[in-house]
């Protein structure tokens, strides 16, 4: 069993982004520190606002997939870090475990935490809509 530090061996699971979606999540995130309220509103009106131009229809569709791309990262590091908490919990390292067994505890972490997430967004529509005096929620 080779021991390996743990940054090395969880670097293997991390979703890296082109050169080119680097350099705009970099960009991207130096304007929301500046001036987050502004960001997000040009951002909004974005979206909704350029799939009905010519050009727009080009930067949209580049746009999209970088914005998934930052999420999906997101996400991704967020279960790593979650993980390697959870390997230290337990009083273990990241290279008692196979490559196999950390892959299923980072995706089922993933999924973990974008089911957190629906739920959130389900219960803040929900208040949104009124609907907040159910039992259930």
């Amino acid at each position: 069993m080779k021991k390996q530090n743990e940054v090395v061996i969880f670097e293997k699971f991390r979703i890296k982004p082109s050169q080119k979606e680097k350099k705009e999540i970099d960009a991207l995130k130096m304007e929301f520190k500046e001036t987050p309220i502004k960001t997000t509103g040009a951002m909004l009106f974005l979206a909704v606002a350029t799939p009905f131009a010519g050009e727009g229809t080009k930067f949209y569709k580049e746009t999209a997939s970088q914005l998934v791309t930052i999420f999906k990262s997101s996400i991704r590091d967020a279960a790593i870090s979650d993980v390697g908490q959870s390997i230290r919990k337990k009083n273990k390292k990241a290279y008692q475990y196979n490559e196999e067994e950390i892959k299923k505890l980072i995706l089922k972490q993933e999924s973990r935490i974008k089911k957190k997430g629906r739920i959130g967004i389900m219960k803040k529509l929900v208040t949104v809509l009124g609907l907040g005096y159910l039992p259930f929620l």
